[in-house]
């Protein structure tokens, strides 16, 4: 018979695995006997990996009554040989399990110390009777590691206290081998430590991705100018404004700076020339005479009060034609527009319309044909309000760079209120034939009705045979101009604008001033020659 040691140490768990069952001898496979009023074996318990046998509510070791050292069941010495003080001399041997919560152990009617040692036994778990020894060391070895709690059994002969503890519907053998649980497959949000691969994109979806982005900055991009453009126009017109009421009449835009630059490129004066013509103006003193002449070959140029502003009488029908062809080219205006003849176009001077009754029409070229070829001044008034009025021309005749040039009064204007310059008129005739005003079909009409000039009294006496000139002239009370373009036989082209202003005694020899002046020219352009004395031929 063991000895008795204190109720719930490992002592008594010990002495009740190495003791003796009712005179049974003790397994050589080292098997804890478990004693009943049977005597026969525990069944093998099933292995597994927690080391726990599940049960609805486990069993508990009883309450320690004091702390003790525990020893393995492997030791070779009887449990009657070993002591409390033994174990506490050994700390390696000593456990200190924790303290389990008390619970009513099944005990049967006889052998009441050997039953509650084997509710104690049944706390730990054997699932290997041949590693019995092998787990005891373990726990002897590790005083920190915590006893495993186990249900249990139920003894033949004795009623259990407490609800029995469910058993499985198989036995498993101890031999064979439990089948791994299968552990759930971890979704793929689950998984620690792991991020899902990026998906690759299709270059067409990047293609597509970086289209949108660049329609969208362009979009961006056209708003931001259109604004930018609105704002810079708006303070334009604004500024425009300002500067036309600023204006207290219209001779104060002519000395306004060109919008666009001018076409003439000069290069040297024709010295002898002008010597020769400075001497003919000095010769009338009673005459002021303003010559432009520009070799349009070389450049070469004459300017003797070229940029003097002189009453322009007719030859403001220039500028006038020009505008209408510039608005024929924009749409504005159409060559068989018919325009209606009104009471207050009619007006007295050169031209044919005004004996034609109010109310008659003609077509727009039919009008600025007249306007040239015959100097009609009814035409010229009927152009102007078509034209959108004096002060839409005089805006274009700014624009175009023509300093004194500038429309006051209808035709005929016989004060001499609307002025120009021989330069002025050089200027926009070469502009028109270097096709920066009109179009070349425009341009080719232009010329082809300013070489149907009836009045050819002026410049056109000065000229030998095979030249050919598209000209304007101009002449009221005080003032005598003829200005054009002419072409030479040996195929030089030059500009020629003269312009003198007289009294009314004095007309005839204003008249031959410009005849003279157009015979040197041509002369000095066509032959080389300069003499005042020279005999031309002149076109009848």
């Amino acid at each position: 018979m063991a000895e008795r040691f204190p109720k719930g140490s490992i002592l008594s768990v010990i002495s009740s695995i190495s003791s003796p069952n009712s005179g049974s001898k003790q397994p050589k496979s080292g098997k804890a006997s478990q004693s009943g009023n049977s005597g026969r074996r525990r069944p093998p318990q099933p292995k597994n990996g927690n080391s726990e046998i599940r049960s609805p509510e486990p069993a508990t070791l009883p309450p320690q009554q004091g702390r003790g050292s525990r020893i393995g069941a492997n030791s070779p010495t009887s449990s009657e040989e070993f002591t409390t003080q033994d174990f506490l001399s050994d700390p390696r041997s000593a456990i200190n399990p924790r303290k389990p919560r008390t619970s009513k152990t099944t005990q049967s009617k006889t052998r009441q110390p050997r039953k509650k040692g084997l509710a104690a036994v049944d706390m730990f778990e054997f699932p290997d009777p041949n590693r019995e020894r092998e787990n005891v060391s373990s726990i002897a070895s590790n005083p920190k590691s915590q006893l495993p709690t186990a249900t249990p059994p139920t003894t033949r002969g004795s009623r259990p206290s407490s609800p029995p503890a469910r058993i499985p519907d198989t036995v498993i053998p101890a031999d064979a081998k439990k089948p791994p649980v299968p552990k759930p497959r971890p979704q793929a949000s689950q998984r620690p430590g792991k991020r899902s691969a990026p998906r690759s994109v299709p270059p067409l979806v990047y293609a597509t991705r970086l289209l949108i982005l660049g329609v969208g900055i362009a979009v961006i991009c056209g708003t931001l100018l259109s604004v930018v453009n609105a704002v810079s126009r708006a303070s334009t017109v604004a500024a425009e404004e300002q500067t036309t009421a600023g204006q207290k009449n219209p001779a104060d835009s002519a000395s306004a700076a060109p919008a666009t630059p001018e076409v003439l490129q000069l290069n040297q004066e024709l010295a002898a020339l002008k010597t020769q013509v400075q001497v003919l103006a000095t010769e009338n003193p009673s005459l002021t005479a303003g010559i432009f002449l520009v070799d349009l070959d070389t450049g070469s140029y004459l300017n003797f009060n070229g940029d003097t502003a002189f009453a322009s009488a007719s030859t403001i029908k220039v500028p006038i034609l020009v505008a209408f062809f510039q608005a024929v080219d924009e749409g504005k205006v159409q060559l068989d527009q018919m325009l209606t003849l009104k009471s207050e176009h009619i007006v007295g001077g050169s031209g044919e319309m005004q004996d034609d009754s109010p109310g008659k029409k003609y077509s727009a070229l039919e009008v600025a044909r007249k306007m040239i070829v015959v100097s009609d001044n009814t035409a010229t008034n009927m152009m102007i309000e078509l034209l959108g009025g004096a002060d839409v021309l005089n805006q274009q005749f700014a624009n175009w760079g023509l300093r004194a040039t500038v429309l006051r009064n209808n035709l005929p204007d016989l004060e001499g209120t609307n002025t120009t310059s021989p330069q002025d008129l050089i200027n926009i005739i070469a502009q028109v034939d270097r096709g920066n005003l009109v179009s070349v079909k425009s341009r080719d009409r232009i010329l082809q009705i300013m070489r149907q000039t009836k009045n050819d009294s002026l410049l056109p006496r000065g000229l030998g045979e095979g030249s050919v000139i598209a000209h304007k002239t101009g002449n009221i009370n005080t003032m005598l101009a003829d200005a054009g373009m002419v072409d030479l036989p040996n195929g030089k082209r030059y500009l020629l604008a003269v312009m003198v202003k007289h009294s009314p005694e004095t007309e005839k020899p204003a008249q031959t001033l410009i005849r003279d002046i157009s015979r040197m020219s041509y002369r000095y352009l066509n032959d080389g020659e300069t003499p005042a004395d020279s005999q031309v031929k002149i076109k009848n």
